[in-house]
């Protein structure tokens, strides 16, 4: 996810910069798009490090993105990101925070949300994916802890600090789950360069009870900060409601042509509905939104695939080869078969 160059704008001091350090940071081999897919109700395949206890956790930086933020999904995974140099800012269920280095945000499962930035500054973060169904609990552990934290409106989201014993035990639980995976995470230095997406594994195989451990830990944790925070159940703004409902319609059939009206049908509104939905939640219009969704698509098959250019685009919506490469670069910043060949360089060099 490697995408340059970038848009050049006129720049006040500050946007010069957050230029600067964009082009430093740009000067790093990172990994391609992780496209996973969707499942038929909208959520997120994930392809796990330890398929045993079915997690995921990945080293990236933020402007391997599209316009330096992730793509808006939800998955069923509890989902903790840790930020390891810079900052960036996340969406969740139409509320959005700011997480500064050395904090972290637990997501909990079925929330909509995505990282972006504000000011276009870059940002290297960890992100670790848990599924709580399948972390062998019993069924008392299940029912007593696991079950009323993924209840419904429970708690959607919490950041995570260093200020209270609970934040200080999940920050270090986080680095734990990085170092399974690559190793310790010293926060002093910038880490070596994220590696590619398909040579992430854990670094041995019984690393899986490490993450097996963390997972009861977060557990814990999480309880402890819902509960001295006296977290009350609310309901999601029913406009969030209708955004999942149209983001899920988008990601299921964005290989399909597919028009205003039909999204706006499968959330229930009118046309500017939503469009104004789109545009407050996601600073996109609703046909950005499907354009955004397919070249994240198109940029997984170009490098995990040799299918010609013009098969791509149909295999990802696209209405043609020449309407696919124009969009792709507005999204990415290069052209469809600079970007294969980048990447299909950087993968022989390894």
């Amino acid at each position: 996810m490697h995408y340059l160059p970038f848009i050049r704008v006129v720049m006040n001091t500050a946007d010069e910069d957050a230029q600067m350090e964009r082009d430093e940071w740009a000067s790093r081999e990172v990994m391609p798009i992780t496209n996973w897919g969707r499942r038929p109700d909208g959520s997120e395949i994930v392809q796990y490090d330890a398929p045993m206890f079915f997690s995921f956790t990945e080293h990236s930086l933020l402007h391997q993105y599209p316009h330096m933020r992730a793509e808006c999904h939800w998955h069923v995974d509890l989902e903790l990101t840790y930020i390891i140099h810079g900052h960036m800012w996340y969406f969740v269920n139409g509320e959005t925070v700011r997480l500064d280095e050395g904090q972290a945000i637990f997501v909990n499962s079925r929330q909509l949300h995505y990282g972006f930035t504000k000011d276009g500054s870059d940002c290297e973060f960890s992100c670790t994916l848990l599924n709580p169904a399948k972390m062998c609990a019993s069924f008392e552990v299940y029912d007593r802890f696991i079950a009323p934290l993924m209840a419904e409106n429970t708690m959607p989201y919490a950041v995570i600090t260093d200020d209270t014993a609970p934040g200080r035990r999940l920050l270090a639980t986080i680095r734990q789950l990085h170092a399974a995976k690559f190793g310790p995470l010293e926060r002093s230095e910038r880490s070596a360069e994220p590696l590619p997406a398909d040579d992430m594994t854990l670094t041995d195989n019984t690393e899986a009870l490490t993450v097996l451990s963390c997972f009861y830990a977060v557990v814990r944790d999480i309880l402890a900060i819902a509960g001295s925070h006296c977290a009350t159940s609310t309901a999601p703004h029913p406009r969030i409601v209708t955004l999942r409902k149209m983001i899920d319609y988008v990601q299921r059939y964005y290989v399909r042509p597919i028009t205003l009206k039909q999204i706006a049908s499968a959330g229930s509104v009118g046309r500017t509905t939503c469009a104004s939905i789109f545009r407050e939640s996601l600073n996109q219009s609703p046909i950005e939104f499907v354009n955004d969704v397919r070249v994240r698509a198109a940029a997984n098959l170009l490098v995990t695939s040799s299918l010609p250019i013009a098969t791509v685009a149909k295999q990802t919506g696209f209405s043609s080869a020449s309407f696919f490469s124009r969009t792709f670069h507005r999204f990415m910043g290069v052209t469809p078969i600079t970007y294969r060949t980048t990447h299909t360089k950087r993968k022989s060099e390894e």
